[in-house]
């Protein structure tokens, strides 16, 4: 990996010169600024870091943004609580890891979950050969037996008979495996390649079939999952030389809905205590948008390979994620209003065109209402909000995000520092989500940051 410019303190000092002249400006101004946190960063290079592209996923937070604001000094010190509760697969927490902060993470999808506890927990190189090398043996004596279908949805449209009794062999590999890091860090390798085994377009987020088909080479499952054991090794390595060691404290798991926090247990466990009140110094997340991006379809495959979620568990798991797109057909006959004056012309109009629609982004402002809630509960006073937001288009309409989450931010307290504008250039963040929605091309980052002696909080938004 190509070696950062400049020296910490070097980074430190001009991302927080940079950071104080934003500050000044928007007090000031009042003022959304242009920024590209790509350039800001400039010592870092675009695309691998340590061990971020473990695992592909969509709609991930560009790791310049998270670095930017960690690093920044009066923001967070060694050793503080850094919390995402919106955590994907762990690129805040990585991040925080290698700034040598404390990271805590939230999470409602399980494959998410299971990427960044393998890529921030450290791992013993020993197991690691000693799990690799009985996979190895067992190949031959897997692949000769009849193994159980697996729980995939249209497994027969995304893989071929030949590749599926491949993969089924090699699950059956790592299922007898003894649980740890070793075993983890396997299961993702084997995540990995089912999706790159598959009929799927491997430039698209969301299962699509490819329609190249018949020019593809044929797959080796087994050399696949090889080939990416040995990449996904030279990335911890990486995370090991970034971090000057072997052995460390990896994220700390708080729950998987961001409405409700824990305090972590033992390893990557979940506490039955609520996280307490006034621990975390800085909180860093990007939400998900109102008719989210396809998390639990986009993973599907996965989820269905490493038993995570079947095909009749995949509903209910989206059912339980905010940004949800599907609701009874009964729930949508009356209009549902929020209390945000703005937020609530827009869903009235959209409800005369598409009534779903209205009430997808309805819940999805209550329910990111509670979240924030949670938030602010948990950050210390004097402490900083980062939220990562995407505008969207509902039914033709601007649905103003980042508008509507500033004012219930501010409505419990929170006093806006910056806002800031940065142009997309991933892709992953690019896919129209419904034909009723639109591209999302720009995200807003707005800096809030908790009152010295915060009012208590307001009743949260109810449907009227």
């Amino acid at each position: 990996m190509k070696k950062p410019r400049l020296d910490d303190a070097d980074a430190a000092s001009e991302i927080s010169d940079r950071l104080e002249e934003m500050f000044a400006r928007y007090e000031r101004t009042k003022r959304a600024q242009n920024v590209s946190f790509r350039k800001m960063v400039h010592w870092l290079k675009v695309g691998e870091r340590a061990t971020h592209y473990i695992h592909s996923y969509p709609a991930k937070l560009l790791p310049h943004i998270a670095h930017f604001f960690l690093n920044a000094e009066g923001l967070t010190s060694l050793g503080d609580r850094v919390l995402d509760p919106f955590g994907g697969t762990g690129t805040v927490a990585l991040e925080s890891l290698l700034a040598g902060r404390v990271p805590l993470y939230c999470e409602m999808n399980p494959l998410a979950q299971l990427i960044a506890k393998v890529k921030t927990q450290s791992l013993d190189g020993s197991d690691l050969d000693t799990a690799f090398r009985q996979v190895k043996a067992a190949r031959t004596t897997c692949l000769t037996r009849r193994q159980l279908a697996p729980q995939v949805v249209n497994v027969n449209h995304w893989y071929t008979p030949s590749i599926c009794k491949e993969l089924s062999a090699l699950k059956a590999t790592l299922l007898p495996l003894k649980s740890g890091a070793a075993k983890e860090f396997l299961l993702i390798a084997f995540s990995q390649t089912c999706r790159r085994m598959s009929n799927a377009d491997p430039r698209l987020s969301v299962p699509v079939r490819c329609k190249d088909l018949p020019k593809r080479k044929p797959f080796d499952a087994w050399g696949a999952f090889d080939e990416q054991v040995a990449t996904n090794r030279r990335r911890y390595a990486e995370l090991c030389e970034l971090l000057g060691a072997t052995n460390f404290d990896g994220a700390k798991f708080v729950g998987n809905d961001a409405r409700r926090l824990y305090e972590p247990d033992s390893d990557f466990g979940l506490g039955t205590k609520r996280l307490r009140k006034n621990t975390v110094q800085l909180v860093i997340t990007s939400p998900p948008y109102a008719g989210a991006q396809k998390y639990v379809r986009a993973t599907s495959l996965s989820l269905g390979w490493l038993d995570f979620a079947g095909v009749s568990d995949l509903k209910p798991l989206e059912n339980a994620c905010i940004g949800r797109e599907h609701f009874p057909r009964a729930s949508c006959q009356v209009c549902q209003c929020v209390g945000i004056n703005s937020a609530d012309r827009l869903i009235r109009r959209v409800f005369k065109i598409n009534p779903l629609r209205s009430l997808i982004v309805a819940t999805y402002l209550r329910e990111m209402d509670v979240a924030l809630m949670e938030m602010i509960r948990v950050l210390k006073p004097g402490g900083h909000l980062v939220m990562i937001l995407g505008n969207n288009r509902v039914c033709g309409f601007d649905f103003k995000t980042s508008e509507y989450i500033r004012e219930l931010a501010e409505r419990h307290g929170m006093i806006t520092r910056l806002r800031l504008v940065d142009e997309i250039r991933s892709r992953g963040l690019m896919t129209k989500r419904n034909k009723t929605a639109s591209v999302i091309t720009r995200e807003w980052v707005i800096v809030f940051q908790k009152a010295s002696h915060p009012p208590s909080s307001k009743q949260s938004l109810r449907i009227r």
